[in-house]
């Protein structure tokens, strides 16, 4: 999707310049006390008038009028609350998590509904009212807004251990400017948590910092009130010659053996200006290496393992030119709101002697069967690593690789799986050459495991001409590769995808027996599914229509126009997908259903990332997506991808790969996780000798009937039951239930679960696949000719009934009649009347089986 990225930009500056000229203000505003409803608590505050607050432990609600002067034009408003430590910023968006935030939502608030109406509590100056919403849990809502006319929203707020004391606070509407912004202080006594790193945005000067001007004659350090990151103030270097000055920070308490991450922003007027991070203890000293950036305040990380209990942080100033820093901080591996191990794990842990993985985005990820877990890429940067610093010496461009991880976080070594010889690499997976394009290739997108392979999907990306862009396709293939060795086997193109105009790049499997694939092109979000276990070239997709499902791709049903990038399944009858907005957005958002298909609702930011005013002047986050072998008690690892120009992804490795968020998604969703009959633990099936063994276990049982076993030829069509297992009853207990399917046929045998309640309803469990190399049926009549009696023998046979038909030679039936299948595989015709001298056809028909033999009666 990255040849959508300049329609994107182009989209977004149209709507930037459209809503310029809106006519829209934030203006008055008032702090209450939460102990009343929308129209019965009390102020706590004058109109227009902050407060100060000495503890994190009760709710805020702040109320904000929004007017339109009467530009002639109806609008909208976004009702998004921002923050920020300054009066112009950066802005920081309240979310439902603490995360590293200072504020968020309360989520629950006894007195007040969320996204209820709101009633008028300020003077709008002869404008008409319009009502507003109050948000307590939800932080995305649109208010159709008209002209010459006033809204108010009211939000539920909490502070948390984040906040910082002594501070000034400032509040808007999401990207509304306004000389009338609410605020608050916060008293130098307020029960914040301890930060491993203090003072580090230089409010407090240069409290517990030490600046040594080394070998750089000349060199200082002020503290400005300008160019900051976080706070008013920040530190300002000028090296006016050649050598090294240093900033040490006071030796930080860590925890041995715990991984943390450093993160700061900087500025440098030459750009590529360098300047080496030392985490210095008694022990071993660790170094990275930074080459900065010249556009802005930008942001770097170093995440690390601790050696020593005390370290401190000591920052090498190496080249003739002036430095800002500003906003540095340390986090720890249970932060909660960055992946901090992930992130160490993707810096570390990729050894240095392999190529490998240097930097890439599009990235997916899928636990396997033996608890490792893959990762694929679309572009990228492959070469040699170097774990000291965040700028790359050896770099080639491949289209895709898959990344295999041996062990879960922070400790999974990492190692890279590309096509073609070490001295000549290439993607892993190719399309056929087309010669009527310049270039062609595949942008591989999600991937599930299925049986003994890992199968991705593989949208097709060509190039025409040198100077034509990179287009869609309009082909996607599936890729299958074998486990465990992670060799691809097999691409195949999907047929009933040729020509299609939709980009599928999601798969989440449901609850009913299907796997959904969602994609999207200019109309909007389109779903199909497909049986699970069946993501191959020959079982084909069916599509949403407004009137059911079918096999036409064409016109298929819009189902959202929220971009469904990531479906998730947290559990039965609930669903998340994640998204971002067009443009260079700043967050990720969510929407939640109850049903695969939607509809979406409940719409929250769950990431919110870098300000803008911070962001390098030329990056585009995208491709958000949420890693699910991370979840642990609702939380899921999020990541998306960062870009900029080749010069600066050379300089700083860490723009051009995905960052890892958390976010506990299970918290944010409407909806509660429906009661199951039956949960399942496994299912499997496999051949013994000639039979078919099925085993499955239950983790609860209720209100359960039986399972049946039903069988397909196909595994599209034909199921019919093969046998039937009583339930054990109503269990919270672990069950184990086992049979065979005593007759399998000769070749592919698919298997399906069906648990059938007390009620009559039921459901389907993912698709097991057995193929069976059974000799062929042999008849055999004796004796031959014969004198009246006629008697066969069928052998390798494993079906359970024969239909057997005599005729004469002329094809008029003399004798019908159905044997049962015995072990003995001998068989007579029970014929009463006495056959004619003459000949005979003899014709035995089953599954899978229809066997002809001429007999001679004398």
């Amino acid at each position: 999707m990255k040849h959508f990225i300049l329609l994107t930009i182009l989209t977004f500056s149209f709507c930037t310049s459209l809503f310029a000229s809106i006519k829209v203000s934030q203006h008055n505003w008032r702090w209450h006390n939460n102990n009343g409803s929308e129209t019965s608590a009390t102020w706590k505050a004058e109109q227009n008038t902050p407060i100060t607050i000495g503890s994190i432990d009760s709710i805020l609600r702040l109320r904000v009028q929004v007017v339109s002067n009467g530009d002639g034009l109806d609008r909208g408003v976004n009702t998004t609350l921002q923050y920020a430590s300054a009066p112009n910023g950066p802005w920081n968006y309240v979310t439902n998590f603490k995360g590293n935030n200072a504020f968020m939502y309360s989520s629950k608030n006894v007195f007040l509904g969320d996204t209820s109406l709101t009633t008028k509590q300020f003077a709008a100056q002869g404008l008409a009212f319009i009502p507003g919403r109050v948000l307590v849990k939800t932080n995305e809502f649109d208010i159709p807004f008209t002209v010459n006319s006033a809204t108010e929203v009211e939000y539920s707020l909490l502070c948390t251990d984040n906040i910082s004391p002594s501070t000034t606070y400032y509040f808007r509407l999401s990207g509304m400017d306004s000389a009338n912004l609410a605020s608050l202080t916060t008293s130098s006594t307020i029960n914040t948590k301890p930060k491993l790193l203090s003072n580090g945005s230089f409010e407090n000067g240069l409290q517990d910092w030490t600046f040594d001007a080394g070998s750089s004659t000349g060199a200082f350090l002020s503290i400005v009130d300008s160019g900051y990151a976080e706070g008013t103030k920040a530190a300002f270097f000028r090296l006016n010659l050649k050598g090294t000055s240093s900033l040490t920070h006071a030796p930080v308490q860590f925890t041995p053996g715990k991984v943390y991450m450093v993160h700061f922003f900087a500025n440098t007027k030459k750009d590529g200006g360098k300047m080496r991070l030392l985490v210095k203890g008694q022990g071993k000293t660790l170094t990275y290496d930074f080459a900065l950036n010249n556009t802005g305040m930008n942001e770097y990380e170093f995440a690390f393992k601790a050696v020593d209990a005390s370290a401190a942080l000591v920052f090498l100033l190496q080249d003739n030119t002036q430095y800002v820093l500003d906003d540095l901080q340390v986090w720890d591996e249970d932060n909660e709101g960055i992946d901090v191990p992930m992130n160490y794990m993707w810096q570390n842990n990729r050894p240095e002697n392999e190529y490998s993985w240097l930097s890439a985005d599009g990235e997916n990820s899928q636990l396997l069967p033996d608890g490792r877990v893959v990762w694929n890429f679309s572009d990228g940067w492959y070469g040699y690593n170097d774990t000291s610093t965040n700028s790359m010496n050896t770099h080639q461009l491949l289209r895709n690789t898959l990344v295999e991880q041996t062990e879960p976080t922070p400790n999974g070594i990492l190692h890279t799986h590309q096509g073609g010889t070490p001295d000549h690499p290439d993607a892993l997976m190719k399309p056929p050459f087309d010669p009527q394009y310049k270039d062609n290739f595949f942008w591989p997108r999600d991937m599930i495991t299925e049986n003994d392979s890992l199968k991705v999907l593989l949208p097709q990306v060509v190039q025409k001409t040198n100077s034509a862009p990179l287009s869609d396709g309009h082909q996607q293939a599936i890729g299958v590769v074998s486990l465990p060795d992670l060799t691809v086997r097999s691409i195949k193109y999907m047929p009933w995808l040729d020509s299609a105009y939709t980009y599928y790049c999601a798969l989440c499997q449901a609850d009913d027996g299907y796997t959904y694939a969602y994609g999207s092109d200019s109309d909007g979000n389109h779903v199909a599914r497909f049986p699970t276990g069946q993501l191959n070239t020959t079982t084909p997709w069916m599509f949403l229509h407004d009137t059911g499902w079918n096999y036409n791709y064409y016109d298929s049903k819009v189902i959202s126009d929220f971009s469904l990038f990531s479906v998730t399944r947290l559990g039965p009858g609930n669903y998340v997908a994640i998204g971002k907005p067009l443009g260079f957005s700043d967050h990720v958002e969510a929407v939640f259903a109850q049903s695969p298909i939607g509809p979406w609702i409940g719409k929250n930011i769950v990431v919110s990332r870098v300000p803008p005013e911070l962001r390098r002047s030329v990056v585009l986050n995208y491709f958000p997506v949420i890693h699910e072998e991370t979840e642990k008690d609702g939380v899921y690892t999020i990541s998306f991808n960062n870009i900029g120009d080749i010069g600066q992804m050379l300089k700083d490795k860490r723009l051009y790969w995905p960052t890892f968020f958390k976010a506990d998604l299970k918290s944010l969703s409407p909806f509660t996780d429906a009661i199951l009959p039956v949960t399942y633990l496994e299912f499997t099936a496999k051949a013994e000798s000639k039979k078919v063994l099925l085993q499955w276990k239950t983790v609860t049982e209720t209100n359960n009937d039986r399972f049946e076993i039903e069988r397909s030829a196909d595994g599209r069509s034909n199921w019919k039951a093969v046998a039937s297992v009583k339930s054990k009853g109503n269990s919270l207990e672990a069950q184990s239930y086992s049979t065979y399917d005593a007759h399998p046929l000769n070749g592919d045998n698919y298997y399906r679960l069906k648990q059938v309640d007390r009620d009559g309803k039921f459901s389907l469990s993912e698709v097991r696949l057995v193929t069976m190399q059974l000799t062929k049926a042999v008849l055999s009549v004796y004796p031959n000719p014969t004198k009246g009696a006629i008697n066969f023998t069928l052998s390798n046979y494993s079906g359970s009934n024969i239909t057997v038909k005599l005729t004469d030679i002329n094809g008029n039936p003399v004798h019908t009649e159905t044997i049962t299948v015995n072990s003995a595989n001998t068989y007579k015709l029970t014929i009463t009347n006495k056959l004619a001298a003459g000949a005979y056809i003899l014709q035995l028909t089953g599954e899978q089986i229809k066997e002809t033999a001429k007999v001679v009666v004398q």
